[in-house]
């Protein structure tokens, strides 16, 4: 007599809030970052991380890919005040 297989726990139907937040907030400096044109391509290479694990659901992912990118449009932009070669 099989063992019952216990039921797989159902797949999310939505992003927390939390990330919802995180991904507006990344797709925002990412537009800043471009208006100032200072937005470096591993930006939106996390962005688009970021929009893909939003459509698996996986707020996991998605909250830490949009993390990155803010960390990274933040910089960024902030490279443009600093001078070109420091002496």
């Amino acid at each position: 007599m099989p063992l019952a297989q216990p039921a797989p726990p159902p797949a999310p139907t939505s992003l927390l809030p939390e990330a919802e937040e995180a991904l507006a907030a990344a797709e925002q400096k990412v537009i800043e970052a471009r208006v100032k044109r200072s937005l470096w391509i591993p930006a939106i290479e996390q962005l688009h991380k970021a929009r893909a694990a939003a459509q698996r659901f996986d707020s996991a992912a998605t909250l830490a890919h949009a993390k990155e990118v803010i960390a990274l449009c933040t910089l960024s932009i902030a490279q443009l005040e600093s001078p070109p070669v420091r002496w």
